[in-house]
């Protein structure tokens, strides 16, 4: 087998347009971020919670929820699944599809590795690579399908999220009307048997994951106070739950709907920028048309709602739907811009920020870490939502000009370079 087959792909073969979506994305994903990062993790969803809910905090909120919530890492799924693709294809047509697997799987498990690194060691419960390699391990039998029959996998598999969105609405009213009828035989001095306690308590515990206790604010803000290792052992749990516990719901209806439609959307030649201009207009003006009127209907649900946690099971029964019909409107538009030859200069940047995409994102983590936490500087839950969005512009700034800067002195991004050197058990030349 020659050396070129087993080799990381050259600068000169990779698909401009996917290295553009991808820097998209990455930039994107931490502008989902970053109230996680630097305020009480219920702040994601619940702008109550902290940092403001009125006046430009709370628009900052509006625009985020209505435009970008759950879409950048749509986009990145659909990347990551046309990745699978491009990769082994490459290796196959060159000559061994044998190795293609022993590599795709090198990669995958390497990449499972550095994400519990990810959320253990460097801090960021909520964390993607880790199962983002589980989906690539299962993936890599379906890379071969048609394009039809992977679009119609993800579809239903979709339509199964939205099905389950359902059914949790169903269940959290249930759940709700439980515990209120057990508040009320508690208020009138009569015992509780075991099932009313329990109600309660399913209910308390529903609440918590929008409105946190005194005592859960208290411990957040405790882990972000002191030491590394205190910091460590202080958000183990909660990160081993949202990797481990949440994983199987996580993986089936969140990540490999969209990973499967990015295979398909590759095959068809949607992701490649080869498509005439009206196609991607097309997808913009009907992404859009159903995306954002379904996104402030969700907003209204919450808004009215007061954010209350019936609030969120009520919006979550058309939130498949709208994230889709999001994803593919900036589809559209991106692909629309890189079609038409606009902004070539931004084009080149966010296209090196996407060649780094695993050192930009983990630099993300180190940045945010390092302003958030007690060992750093300590300024967790020290500014009001919208001022978080100046960070997060600094960051882009910062990424957009290095990672053209590293690129034109070397072959890979830090990370990418550990990554390919570990996958292909030979050490990369760096320099170019």
């Amino acid at each position: 087998m020659s050396a070129d087959i087993v080799s990381p792909v050259a600068k000169a073969a990779r698909v401009q347009s996917l290295d553009v979506l991808r820097g998209i994305s990455l930039l994107g994903i931490l502008m989902m971020n970053i109230t996680a990062f630097g305020q009480i993790i219920q702040a994601y969803g619940n702008p109550m919670v902290d940092g403001g809910a009125t006046g430009k905090d709370l628009l900052a909120f509006e625009i985020i929820n209505v435009g970008f919530e759950g879409t950048m890492r749509g986009i990145f799924s659909l990347l990551f699944g046309a990745g699978i693709v491009l990769l082994t294809e490459r290796m196959e047509k060159a000559g061994d599809g044998a190795m293609a697997a022993e590599v795709h799987f090198r990669r995958m498990l390497w990449m499972m590795l550095f994400g519990i690194v990810h959320w253990a060691l460097l801090l960021w419960y909520g964390e993607i690579l880790f199962n983002y390699a589980i989906c690539g391990l299962v993936l890599f039998s379906f890379r071969k399908l048609p394009a039809r029959k992977l679009a119609i996998i993800g579809a239903v598999l979709l339509v199964g999220a939205a099905l389950l969105g359902n059914l949790k609405l169903s269940q959290t009213i249930e759940n709700h009307d439980a515990a209120v009828a057990a508040q009320q035989v508690k208020a009138s001095g009569v015992a509780l048997n075991k099932d009313q306690e329990a109600a309660i308590e399913t209910w308390k515990k529903a609440e918590s994951n929008h409105w946190p206790t005194d005592e859960e604010k208290a411990e957040q803000t405790g882990w972000h106070s002191g030491s590394w290792w205190s910091a460590v052992k202080g958000q183990f749990n909660l990160s081993y739950e949202f990797q481990w516990t949440s994983m199987p719901e996580w993986l089936a209806f969140d990540m490999v709907p969209f990973m499967l439609i990015g295979m398909a959307l590759l095959k068809w030649g949607v992701l490649g920028g080869g498509l005439p201009v009206r196609s991607y207009a097309g997808m913009m003006i009907v992404g859009y048309g159903i995306g954002i009127p379904l996104g402030l209907y969700e907003l209204s649900i919450y808004l009215d709602g007061q954010f209350a946690t019936l609030a969120y099971a009520r919006a979550g029964e058309t939130y498949q739907i709208s994230r889709l019909a999001m994803v593919i409107g900036h589809l559209g538009l991106a692909l629309l811009v890189i079609r038409m030859g606009l902004f070539k200069g931004l084009q080149r940047a966010l296209a090196a920020v996407g060649q780094m995409a695993l050192s930009n994102y983990i630099s993300q983590t180190l940045i945010c870490t390092a302003l958030f936490y007690g060992f750093g500087f300590g300024l967790f839950s020290h500014f009001d939502r919208h001022e978080l969005y100046y960070i997060v512009f600094a960051i882009w700034a910062v990424q957009l000009i290095w990672s053209p800067l590293w690129l034109a002195r070397f072959r890979f991004g830090p990370m990418e370079w550990l990554w390919r050197s570990l996958t292909y058990w030979k050490r990369q030349p760096m320099k170019i």
